[in-house]
């Protein structure tokens, strides 16, 4: 879990970025589409609206592309294929796109109010241009100054570009934006466009020189976030930080760490993590029976490499290393829309979450399942299960869990406030845990304990500068079989440079995986990021 849990996600941003897009209002719903009069060379077709219609229409021959103001709504338009077989040939929608082509070729006509719009379709006196053919002759004014005509057509041909998009026809669009770019190397909005057919078709590197290029003629701040995030999800980069951690009764830490990633070549990327915890643990139990306290270092390497094997599919291969023991694991990622699912196996992986694991060297095998929804309609989902067995300086099968967890967080405005709210769940279940008995005493040399948190929270993301961001929020978490009550969390994220990302965290948890046993988990770090 937790690949994909972010403040934003990459479509709220790149949306926000999209300085070519037309700007949505509240309603315009089709709620019934026929052909009035039922002449197969010749007929009107109708589309009734709910509401006001300030929509965008483009025609390309034969076919008519419609952008709506806001969701299509529920009514089942394809129907119109088996009404009107000899006039409608395809019928294709998005979000808030509709996409229909006639049957033969002929000449639009388009007239829309208030409640309605209708589309008088005649055969074709003379042949008609398409946006490709627009931008082609926008090609050949080059070294003069593109006419108001022109300009107008380039625009709708980047309209139409980014509706083709929306449709999936991630080629097509390519393809009008390309000839575009080519009469004008300058075209902030047709770059912009690019970008994101490119991150939405899955070539992301791609879609961040363009960002890259937009960036260097107009260094707009959302642009600059958005071609962050898809670096900061799939790019390379060199990174550092530190983080003080007061776990409640159970100890204090601070940690230390060392990261980066790289591409080693096009569809292979290595990222390797150092970690240095310096440990200050109040008295546990030891395998002898006694008790005590420990202080000192303890530290784990991580390295993973990542293998491209589709546009869909990533296999990530993981090795570990502590001064006692190391570990390997591997995890297949498949892009199942609208999400990433992932299997994940691994063996021996350090697991020092409690105080006793951290310093007697705990490693945990387990095999995990999960489902992670980028973010849908300003919705984030994930979920996952994993099966776990804990073992201690090599001894095998001292405790077996399940574990089940889980997310959900929106995002939305109060009177044009926008807040996000979530709920999430971290759940553990031993199934079995070896006792043994020393000296008369009965210990557990893993304490796994039993936990099922369920925490609520609502946060808010306060730009204080172009690049400069609060992400602060309150929570409520609740353990079945432990601590409740309430935290905080907030982060001061700065962009003060276009490849740098400085982070500056802090808050409190009263139910921490970190703390079992303890009345919570209270940290304050500061991380650096240069992404490349």
């Amino acid at each position: 879990m937790g690949k994909i849990t972010r403040s934003q996600g990459i479509w709220g941003i790149a949306a926000f970025a999209s300085i070519a897009g037309t700007a949505l209002s509240s309603h315009a719903e089709i709620t019934d589409a026929r052909i009035a009069n039922d002449g197969v060379r010749k007929f009107d077709m109708t589309l009734d609206l709910a509401n006001s219609p300030d929509n965008t229409v483009m025609i390309n021959g034969r076919e008519l592309i419609i952008r709506f103001s806001a969701p299509i709504g529920d009514f089942d338009i394809n129907t119109m294929l088996g009404k009107y077989p000899e006039q409608v040939l395809t019928v294709q929608t998005s979000y808030n796109v509709l996409l229909i082509e006639m049957a033969f070729d002929g000449e639009f006509q388009v007239t829309q109010d208030k409640s309605g719009m209708v589309v008088h379709y005649a055969p074709a006196e003379k042949p008609a241009t398409d946006a490709v053919n627009a931008a082609q002759d926008f090609q050949d004014n080059t070294g003069a100054t593109p006419s108001a005509d022109t300009v107008a057509e380039t625009r709708r041909a980047i309209i139409e570009a980014r509706a083709r998009m929306e449709l999936g026809q991630y080629g097509h669009a390519r393809e009008i934006l390309s000839h575009i770019i080519l009469a004008d190397p300058d075209s902030v909005e047709a770059r912009n466009a690019l970008a994101e057919v490119e991150y939405r078709s899955g070539n992301w590197r791609e879609a961040a020189r363009q960002y890259g290029r937009v960036i260097a003629r107009n260094h707009d701040p959302a642009i600059v976030r958005a071609r962050q995030d898809i670096l900061k999800q799939n790019g390379s980069f060199m990174g550092g930080g530190v983080q003080y951690q007061n776990n409640g009764s159970s100890n204090t830490q601070i940690v230390g760490t060392l990261n980066g990633r790289a591409f080693l070549r096009d569809d292979l990327l290595l990222q390797a993590d150092f970690e240095n915890r310096h440990i200050d643990a109040d008295p546990f139990l030891q395998s002898d029976g006694s008790t005590a306290d420990f202080g000192g270092e303890r530290q784990k390497l991580a390295l993973k490499l990542e293998q491209e094997i589709s546009a869909r599919t990533i296999l990530q291969y993981r090795a570990y290393a502590t001064q006692k023991s190391p570990g390997a694991g591997v995890e297949w990622q498949r892009n199942v829309i609208p999400g990433i699912a992932a299997i994940a196996i691994d063996y021996h992986q350090p697991y020092w979450d409690q105080t006793s694991a951290m310093v007697e060297y705990g490693t945990r095998d387990s095999l995990a399942v999960s489902y992670d929804v980028a973010t849908v309609e300003n919705w984030d989902i994930g979920f996952g299960t994993s099966l776990n067995r804990y073992g201690l300086n090599g001894n095998e099968d001292l405790a077996r869990t399940v574990r089940l967890n889980g997310y959900v967080r929106d995002n939305f405005d109060i009177y044009n406030f926008p807040v996000f709210a979530g709920y999430r769940l971290d759940g553990e279940y031993p199934l079995a845990q070896e006792e043994k008995t020393a000296q008369g005493v009965t210990f557990r040399p893993l304490d796994v304990a039993r936990r099922e948190v369920h925490e609520f929270s609502i946060g808010h993301d306060i730009p204080l500068a172009d690049y400069l961001t609060l992400s602060t929020g309150i929570s409520y978490s609740y353990d079945r079989y432990g601590e409740q009550g309430f935290g905080f969390s907030g982060a001061f994220i700065g962009n003060l440079a276009d490849e740098y990302e400085t982070t500056l965290s802090f808050g409190h948890t009263a139910n921490s995986s970190s703390s079992v046993g303890s009345s919570g988990s209270t940290f304050i770090g500061i991380a650096i990021k240069r992404y490349f």
